[in-house]
């Protein structure tokens, strides 16, 4: 048996249909224990991009994913019971994305894609085979990041991200049998260090607009449409974004403007830009996601205020958390599940069942995964550990905080014991905040709760934020608490990396920072002995993908470098 305690953490007894993973500190009813997980694949070479796509025309959507340093190109086939992987190209180094998209217009899916280390455009045209792939060179881009395929005034268009001098570019094409022609139109401005693009229609005048992510310049930035090619108006939706990352577009309030979500990768959080018609309000979705990555909206479960719910993963967590808006604008959030090194994630509806399934890929971790959510637990229950008073005490209240939607409820149990070993039977369920003086023994030492979540309807689930217990003879309180242990390790010199590699670490003691290459082999190995600013030499190094990681005690974390 556990042991009494003198003081509550982020411990109890025990739990079944509890979540309490959640940055806002709440315990939920659990959906995880009906959800089903599919391994698409376990042994990928960094998969880099992952879009759902019905890639054969027949009734389920596949997936098509860029493996950067297996420098390959595939679609993973959706049998319905299982995956057949079928690769579109190899040898395009550093691919790092990949986009469907019909070029030449014959009602079969092509595929457009960009390579890292080819400083190379592609097109790989479908010649209906799902098995032969015709390649086509289209243009060369200086280390390009990212390619979104478009049609306008009828004409196939593509909008491509410059990572080595922070150039946006447009083509547009003329796509003939053999090759494209293209007249090229650079986009007015720098954007150092482009990660991440998407085209909207944000002010809803029928143009379409650019957003996108500078990693480099921590800012998030609006190019409104004036003249489609020549003349775009700059706006800085965010300049105060660490290392912004992933981004996405959708209306997540329902008030039919498109809103932006964003990953903060140094800041290791999730946002949310509401989008007002004339101005941007931004709010914090989660925190303490490490290296949050990817991110998407979508609409897993409709919750109360029927707003979309947002994905995003966690590089260096591992994990793929799911938010679901509640109220007083909080966000309550969930563990969809593991994935060592999380990056780029995707939803979709991908099966005969109702409901859209999460698909993410490790980056890091050479997997690609697929949750299908099952709905919440009807009920759940979690036991406190045993609270030691150390001397007799007047348990005096038990108060809480609780949000409980329409057919949920939130309630306890309380006991009490001189002897932790025998803690004796539990009290009535209690469903309001109580006074305890005639539910428990008077000047006991020992203190122990019991919460029950229930849920009439599996689509919802009732939230719990708080718990006091306040004690009379001492005039002091106490609350349960969870913490999360803090590593921070941030790049500072642009990356990609040319020459030096500068980088801080905040950590209460003294870390042990190594380099790593693609293969896992240490280049590099020196310990910091407190928090600071550091760097070394690149010069000598080859080329390529790297990790710097920091580690104390058990903690490790981990950057992703690329050096020139």
């Amino acid at each position: 048996m556990i042991e009494p305690v003198t003081n509550w953490a982020n411990c109890f007894y025990s739990s079944e249909g509890i979540n309490w993973y959640s940055s806002e500190e709440n315990l939920s009813l659990d959906f995880a224990q009906n959800t089903e997980v599919t391994v698409i694949d376990y042994n990928s070479g960094t998969p880099f991009s992952v879009v759902a796509v019905n890639m054969d025309s027949d009734t389920d959507t596949d997936i098509l994913v860029s493996y950067f340093s297996d420098d390959i190109i595939a679609w993973h086939r959706n049998n319905g019971s299982y995956w057949d992987y079928i690769e579109i190209a190899s040898g395009i180094s550093g691919a790092n994305s990949a986009q469907p998209f019909d070029m030449n217009a014959d009602g079969f899916i092509d595929v457009v894609a960009t390579a890292f280390y080819d400083d190379s455009l592609y097109w790989f045209e479908s010649d209906s085979s799902e098995y032969l792939w015709i390649p086509h060179a289209i243009a060369e881009i200086n280390r390009p990041v990212d390619v979104v395929p478009l049609i306008h005034s009828g004409q196939v268009q593509l909008l491509v991200a410059e990572s080595e001098t922070g150039y946006l570019y447009l083509f547009k094409c003329l796509v003939q049998p053999d090759t494209v022609y293209y007249n090229q139109y650079q986009i007015p401005g720098i954007f150092p260090g482009i990660e991440s693009i998407e085209l909207a229609d944000i002010d809803l005048d029928g143009d379409q607009d650019i957003l996108l992510t500078e990693y480099n310049n921590s800012t998030i930035t609006l190019l409104e449409c004036v003249s489609w090619y020549t003349e775009f108006v700059r706006h800085e939706i965010d300049c105060d974004i660490p290392h912004p990352n992933g981004l996405s577009v959708g209306d997540i309030n329902g008030d039919n403007l498109p809103d932006i979500t964003a990953t903060s990768f140094d800041n290791n959080s999730v946002y949310w830009y509401e989008n007002t018609g004339t101005s941007w309000n931004k709010h914090l979705v989660g925190d303490g996601l490490w290296g949050a990555a990817g991110t998407t909206i979508c609409s897993i479960t409709e919750s109360e205020d029927n707003w979309q719910n947002i994905v995003a993963t966690g590089c260096y967590d591992s994990e793929v958390r799911w938010y679901v808006h509640g109220s007083n604008n909080l966000w309550h959030e969930y563990l969809m599940g593991d994935l060592s090194g999380a990056s780029a994630v995707c939803t979709s509806e991908l099966d005969t069942v109702e409901g859209v399934e999460v698909v993410a890929v490790a980056g890091m971790g050479d997997s690609i995964v697929c949750w299908s959510p099952g709905e919440f637990a009807t009920a759940g229950t979690l036991t406190s550990l045993i609270l030691d008073g150390e001397v007799g005490r007047v348990w005096s209240r038990l108060t809480w905080e609780s949000e409980e939607p329409s057919g949920t409820s939130v309630s306890f149990h309380v006991r009490s014991s001189n002897t932790w070993e025998d803690m004796g039977i539990w009290s009535e369920e209690l469903f309001e905040p109580t006074e305890l003086y005639e539910i428990l023994i008077d000047t006991t030492r020992y203190f122990q709760y019991k919460v029950i979540l229930s849920s009439s309807n599996s689509t919802v689930t009732p939230v719990l934020s708080g718990v006091l217990l306040s004690i009379d003879d001492v005039g002091i309180e106490e609350s349960s608490s969870i913490t999360l242990p803090k590593q921070i390790l941030t790049v500072i010199s642009s990356n990609p990396v040319k020459n030096v590699l500068e980088f801080s670490v905040v950590t209460p003691e003294s870390a042990s920072i190594r380099l790593l290459d693609l293969s896992g082999r240490v280049v590099e190995e020196f310990s910091t002995p407190d928090s600071g600013a550091y760097s070394f030499q690149t010069v000598e190094l080859a080329p390529g993908l790297y990790f710097l990681q920091s580690h104390m005690q058990n903690t490790e974390t981990y950057r992703i470098v690329v050096i020139n």
